[in-house]
């Protein structure tokens, strides 16, 4: 009698609804419609040593365990459309998230210096807090008054006041009026 095995689908079918994550015709796990076991066999095939999934997942992340030089090291890796058929990134913080682990990747591949997590945080400010000194005031930059700033005063206030009366002369004066001015004064 021979037992008939139900054959493990290759071809996993994703759903269509991008929030169920199994495969619609086994029930196995997917990420980006790859199943973990798929994923760890790219890994497998492109290092040539036994990696084991712990089961962490992260997003489309999940965790990986390889052996090499008698230890033992966790990273974490996903699918991707590229030569290997995945991404590897390894951190030193225990429990990221699938953001900070894409955004690990993305300034690996970009080439900035590896940060860690804490450093991260305490390099970029705050939302909403000043990136530069404060701008001096009108009356603070009075104070320190030279040519400089006084020229720098007449072309941001006195050149834009004068072309607007000049303008409002020729409205009211018109061509012939502004033509005779101009004769009377040169």
């Amino acid at each position: 009698m021979n037992p008939t095995r139900v054959p493990l689908c290759p071809p996993h079918v994703s759903s269509k609804d991008p929030f169920q994550t199994t495969c619609t015709v086994c029930g196995v796990r997917l990420l980006d419609g790859i199943s973990i076991e798929q994923l760890v066999g790219r890994v497998e095939a492109l290092t040539m040593e036994p990696v084991q999934p712990t089961g962490r997942i992260r997003g489309t992340w999940t965790e990986i365990l390889e052996e090499g030089d008698g230890q033992l090291w966790a990273s974490w890796v996903r699918p991707a459309r590229n030569f290997a058929g995945y991404e590897h990134i390894d951190t030193t913080n225990p429990d990221p998230t699938g953001e900070e682990l894409s955004t690990l990747l993305l300034a690996e591949l970009a080439g900035f210096p590896q940060v860690s997590a804490g450093q991260a945080e305490s390099a970029s400010p705050e939302i909403g807090t000043a990136w530069s000194r404060r701008k001096p005031t009108r009356w603070d930059r009075f104070k320190r008054w030279t040519r400089a700033t006084a020229e720098r005063e007449f072309v941001s206030i006195a050149t834009p006041l004068c072309l607007f009366w000049c303008a409002a002369l020729w409205v009211v004066l018109g061509n012939d009026g502004i033509a005779g001015l101009w004769s009377a004064l040169f």
